[in-house]
C-alpha cells in the first residue's frame, strides 16, 4: 500500500502521482462494511495503471483491517472482473 493515504475525515483514500491526486471515496454502510462510491484518476493519469494500483492498495487495507466492501463505484466492479483474488473482501457483489 505504498504511497497510499487514509484520509478519515474525508472518508477516502489517496494516492500522489506527480502534482495530481488519484482517490477513490467511501461510505460506511455500518461498523466495518463500507461501499466504495467513486474513483478519480487524474486526466494526465489515466491508462498508467494508477487506478489499479489504488484500488489494490484500498483492498489491502481493507482486509488487513477486518473491513468487507460493499462495490458501488463502476471501476471497482470491473477491477473485481479481471481480479477475482480480491472477492474474499467484498460483502456483496452486485
Amino acid at each position: 500500500m505504498e504511497n497510499i493515504i487514509h484520509v478519515k475525515g474525508d472518508r477516502r483514500f489517496e494516492l500522489k502521482l506527480d502534482d495530481d491526486i488519484a482517490y477513490i471515496e467511501y461510505v460506511e454502510s455500518q461498523p466495518k462494511v463500507w461501499s466504495l462510491t467513486h474513483t478519480w484518476i487524474p486526466v494526465s493519469q489515466r491508462g498508467k495503471g494508477a487506478a489499479a494500483k489504488l484500488t489494490a492498495g484500498v483492498f489491502e487495507w481493507c482486509r488487513d483491517n477486518g473491513v468487507k466492501i460493499i462495490p458501488v463505484c463502476p471501476y471497482i466492479v470491473t477491477f473485481l472482473k479481471r481480479h477475482p483474488e480480491w472477492e474474499d473482501s467484498i460483502l456483496y457483489k452486485g
